[in-house]
């Protein structure tokens, strides 16, 4: 499938994340999938992405904020994202800031 060709594409790092809605503003579970180009989120067992942001888009990726979110930041969108527990949350913060500065 589409996800696994995506899973195997020099895939940095993947796992569940909860994102928040844009209209529907609750948290949803997602499986994240970065690799050296882009972050695509995944919905259920859906093949194709829900989502995918392009790693060059992303102007900025906050550090934890006190409620535990972190927010992945692009012109067109700003993503609100959380982990399971705070260190889930920095470790993917901190896969994002390396993987971004070093495609840079």
């Amino acid at each position: 499938g589409v996800a696994a060709f995506f899973i195997t594409m020099s895939t940095v790092k993947e796992g569940t994340l909860f994102k928040k809605g844009r209209i529907n503003t609750e948290w949803r579970e997602r499986l994240f999938v970065l690799n050296k180009k882009q972050l695509a989120y995944f919905k259920g067992s859906n093949h194709s992405p829900s989502g995918i942001i392009e790693l060059k888009d992303i102007k900025e990726v906050t550090d934890i904020q006190q409620d535990g979110t972190f927010s992945v930041v692009t012109p067109h969108r700003t993503y609100d994202i959380k982990g399971r527990s705070e260190e889930h949350t920095r470790e993917w913060i901190q896969a994002l800031k390396r993987i971004i500065r070093l495609e840079q």
